[in-house]
């Protein structure tokens, strides 16, 4: 079963072709339990024991993988395809529960004891809320859950108290990045209560044009209230990228055809390159196929930013570095 996970470099729900801007969204809901203290606080025993009695109640259902049981470049296999955090690595009992096709992955003893998500290709955060709720009752059937009538889900950061939901969508942005627009776009959203983070993440940097656009408090609005205003920002900001490529094929078509197209040429030709480079010249490309200037090929961005990345690379049986290793990969490929 592991192998299974660490074998693909995607889950089956990504298996389809890529979208001009959406790449993926996700609903993660935060929980604890009400007799054990916040995995910042355990002792030797508590990790193993919230494992063990929360693995009664999803193993039948998940493959059960417990981290201490990887290797560092498996470990950061799972984080590349976002189906555990960087912080989940620092934990002694961490582990994730996943189903079949890595749309559902279940953290535990994170920050919080139990962290569900969901994830899907394309702006269905409703169904993928009511996947990760269906989980979450489940759950709370069998298991009691910290819960305030006034704050509602208590959890280890106060940021996430109330629903303990966070949902996020994944964009590809180009246009708004070449234009230097994406300062103005994050201040926007972030006086609704919203925000614009990296490829991974908080603290993470926008590898490749790829932003995470997610909401930032869970306190004081409904999950469906969350949902609803995040898939109106989204819309709105696939409405600026398009409008910045339409700018950039109507007025600076000379100048966004030869970074498109020198950024192809670099992907076929290099002998060496960066994780940092790959990824903006695969964007470029991508950009390029989705506005019609470059033909279109078989060309999945999804897949190839997992495939550039360290752990993906050190699979590759072959005596190179790591940025030589990655020049040969995506040569074959283009």
């Amino acid at each position: 079963m592991l192998d299974k996970h660490l074998n693909m470099q995607l889950g089956d729900w990504m298996q389809q072709e890529d979208q001009p801007i959406i790449l993926s969204s996700r609903i993660r809901l935060a929980r604890n339990l009400e007799n054990f203290v916040h995995p910042l606080m355990y002792d030797d025993q508590t990790g193993e024991q919230v494992l063990n009695e929360v693995s009664a109640v999803l193993a039948p259902q998940f493959d059960e993988v417990r981290l201490a049981d990887l290797d560092v470049n498996a470990r950061q296999m799972l984080v590349i395809k976002h189906l555990v955090s960087k912080e989940l690595l620092n934990q002694p009992y961490g582990a994730v529960f996943l189903n079949e096709d890595e749309s559902v992955s279940i953290m535990i003893n994170e920050e919080d004891h139990i962290r569900i998500q969901v994830l899907g290709c394309d702006l269905s955060l409703d169904q993928l809320y009511l996947k990760a709720k269906e989980i979450d009752q489940q759950i709370d059937e069998k298991m009691t859950l910290s819960f305030d009538e006034t704050l509602g889900y208590l959890t280890t950061c106060p940021t996430n108290i109330g629903t303990g939901l966070r949902a996020s969508v994944m964009l590809h942005l180009p246009g708004l990045s070449i234009m230097k627009r994406m300062t103005r776009i994050a201040q926007a959203i972030n006086r609704f209560g919203y925000t614009i983070r990296g490829i991974y993440g908080e603290g993470s940097q926008g590898l490749g044009h790829v932003y995470q656009v997610s909401n930032q408090l869970t306190l004081g609005k409904s999950e469906e209230a969350i949902i609803s205003d995040l898939k109106q920002i989204v819309e709105q900001i696939i409405g600026e990228e398009e409008a910045m490529r339409q700018r950039l094929f109507d007025y600076d078509y000379i100048e966004t055809s030869d970074r498109i197209n020198r950024s192809l040429g670099i992907l076929k030709y290099a002998r060496l390159i960066s994780a940092e480079e790959a990824s903006l010249r695969l964007s470029e490309v991508k950009m390029g196929i989705d506005m019609g200037i470059i033909p279109t090929q078989p060309f999945r961005f999804n897949e190839l930013m997992m495939a550039i990345q360290p752990p993906f690379l050190n699979t590759i049986n072959e005596a190179l570095e790591i940025d030589e290793k990655r020049a040969k990969m995506l040569r074959e490929h283009l």
